[in-house]
């Protein structure tokens, strides 16, 4: 199957400062803007990135102006996941922090869709530095970011 059978990617501006570091991050309209950022707990998500933002001619990311990739939501996508999260065929899935999907609802979550896989438990990314998520809490680093899981976006809430 392709990534996002049926669907096209669109190109957005991304909200001054928001970097995407790679495909499967939530997206959500920062509508004063009319860009995208990042999608937070609690924010209805409208897409899901494809790629990477744009880069310099350096090569460093954008942070003013940047344009990313992404699927509008309406067919099976590869989103990711926070790290530990158990999905079961059916269950429904849910937008959580930091552009990334989970398990449950914690009554500020919006449903993305429902859960379309074979059964797992989002295993943690390779540390490697170029996490959108990295976090510190001092010497170490956190990460929370997880593995993609397909998730069917034609039931996602909209509002």
């Amino acid at each position: 199957m392709a990534y996002a059978e049926g669907t096209d990617p669109r190109n957005a501006t991304l909200k001054n400062g928001a970097i995407v570091k790679g495909p499967g991050k939530l997206l959500t309209m920062d509508s004063t803007n009319n860009t995208l950022d990042i999608c937070a707990d609690g924010e209805v998500a409208i897409g899901v990135s494809a790629g990477e933002s744009s880069r310099d001619g350096s090569g460093t990311y954008e942070t003013t102006s940047a344009t990313v990739s992404y699927y509008p939501l309406g067919s099976v996508l590869m989103v990711q996941s926070e790290i530990t999260q158990t999905y079961t065929t059916g269950l429904l899935v849910y937008a959580g922090a930091l552009g990334q999907c989970i398990d449950s609802n914690d009554h500020t979550s919006k449903v993305i869709g429902v859960y379309v896989g074979e059964g797992e438990t989002s295993a943690a990314l390779v540390a490697n530095g170029n996490s959108d998520t990295e976090q510190t809490d001092g010497a170490t680093l956190l990460l929370s970011e997880g593995t993609l899981i397909a998730v069917n976006t034609a039931g996602h809430v909209t509002a």
